[in-house]
């Protein structure tokens, strides 16, 4: 008897804690801005917890927010993950950051965060002003349709979005935005219990024997997300783009050639390792970049070349900040810095020796033996026919008489060989036009 009732004590006792060892959990960061590079590394932990097999991925959520693309592609992520996803905002899950956290299967909240403030806005330039109705509209749809897949009350989530909606009894009045606090949002469903520490929510979600795994972005993926940071690879792209266009006036390869290459290569590097953008987008700009130049320093004029090479860096400008507010956005601050950089150049340059081969410091006196071209040299040509020896766009050589002169047309594109006429003469410029026949 005593035997029997020892087998039956061990074949009918609880299941010892250890048994839950085989169960692993994920702890990822989400704080700072809501960026690109952020929504790479959640979906990277996704599919590796996903592979991996663990038991559940925790978000320690504490942000203000950011970019409303990346917020929407980890929310994607988040609502077709098959493992389980808990949040659990410890501060702030405000704006862009409150959708990624609506997107979790569970809600824990530390005392004294916050949720919601999720009105969108547009950056344009260096200023700020609130987004158009559609675009609000869009999002507040978004954040409706979040909240109702995961079984919590829509018009809450509309309300953190769009200020437009009826009297929320004991939350928020109607025409402000809704932002709960730890103990309404327990109330009312957006959290499922005001948690201390990820050490409490575990226990909560019956995980507290399983072994937990706090991941870091690597160091590639934090360059990565500074360097796609929209003010950051702006910055980059005006510098690269600058110092190439002084490099092409200064004969040789030099600094600026050296500058351009390499902040390029950071711009570019960023977006394709954290694949917010394709070589192909890349190739893209490449084009457009070629034809832009070609149509400023080759082809006279502005036609099909300069339109085309416009056309395909705004293309591949929208696709590499990953919409065209963004885009608009980058291109704002584009122009500040350009302006900045400018004026330090017209300020400065002509006391930095590195920019001596583009600006002219010596005086040309009398004193020194230069002379000024008497404004009646050429006026005897006025009238006069000729021929060019050269394409004039619009500056040229011409044949006149039996004399070479320098000639420069009103602005047309005139070919080597055309019959021409002199029209006028401005000091030593001998303006031309084309005769037709």
């Amino acid at each position: 008897m005593v035997f029997l009732s020892l087998f039956l004590t061990i074949i009918f006792s609880p299941v010892p804690a250890f048994a839950d060892s085989n169960q692993k959990v994920l702890v990822i960061p989400v704080s700072g801005e809501i960026d690109n590079g952020l929504s790479f590394f959640l979906q990277r932990q996704l599919r590796r917890a996903e592979k991996e097999g663990f038991s559940a991925v925790v978000l320690e959520v504490n942000s203000n927010g950011g970019l409303v693309n990346s917020a929407q592609e980890m929310k994607d992520a988040l609502l077709k993950s098959k493992v389980k996803t808990i949040a659990f905002v410890n501060g702030r899950a405000l704006s862009a950051a409150a959708l990624v956290s609506i997107a979790c299967q569970n809600i824990y909240m530390a005392p004294g965060s916050e949720m919601g403030a999720a009105t969108p806005i547009m950056l344009i330039g260096s200023g700020v002003k609130a987004a158009e109705p559609k675009f609000v509209s869009a999002f507040e749809a978004e954040f409706g349709a979040t909240a109702e897949a995961r079984n919590r009350e829509p018009a809450l989530a509309k309300a953190m979005v769009n200020p437009n909606h009826d009297t929320i009894e004991d939350l928020c009045p109607k025409g402000e935005i809704l932002t709960l606090t730890a103990e309404k949002a327990f109330k009312h469903g957006y959290c499922d219990q005001i948690t201390a520490s990820i050490t409490a929510v575990l226990r909560v979600a019956s995980l507290e024997n399983a072994e937990v795994e706090n991941v870091v972005p690597t160091s590639s993926e934090i360059i990565a997300r500074y360097l796609t940071n929209p003010t950051v690879s702006t910055l980059l792209f005006t510098i690269a783009f600058w110092c190439m266009v002084i490099e092409f006036y200064i004969p040789g390869f030099g600094i600026f050639g050296i500058v351009s290459i390499v902040c390029f290569a950071l711009f570019f590097g960023g977006h394709l390792f954290a694949y917010m953008a394709g070589f192909e987008v890349m190739i893209v700009f490449v084009i457009g970049l070629v034809l832009l130049l070609l149509e400023i320093f080759v082809i006279p004029g502005f036609g099909i070349t300069g339109i085309s090479g416009i056309l395909c860096l705004c293309y591949s400008i929208i696709q590499l900040y990953g919409g065209f507010f963004e885009a608009v956005h980058a291109i704002g601050y584009l122009l500040l810095y350009t302006t900045i950089a400018v004026t330090l150049i017209y300020k400065f340059a002509p006391k930095i020796g590195l920019f001596d081969k583009l600006v002219l410091k010596k005086e040309m006196t009398a004193e020194s033996g230069y002379v000024a071209v008497p404004q009646d040299t050429y006026s005897d040509l006025i009238g006069l026919q000729g021929v060019t020896l050269s394409i004039c766009r619009p500056s040229g050589k011409a044949k006149i008489g039996t004399e070479r002169y320098d000639v420069v047309s009103e602005g047309d594109f005139i070919e080597k060989g055309e019959q021409i006429m002199v029209k006028k003469v401005d000091g030593n410029k001998i303006v031309i036009k084309k005769l037709e026949v």
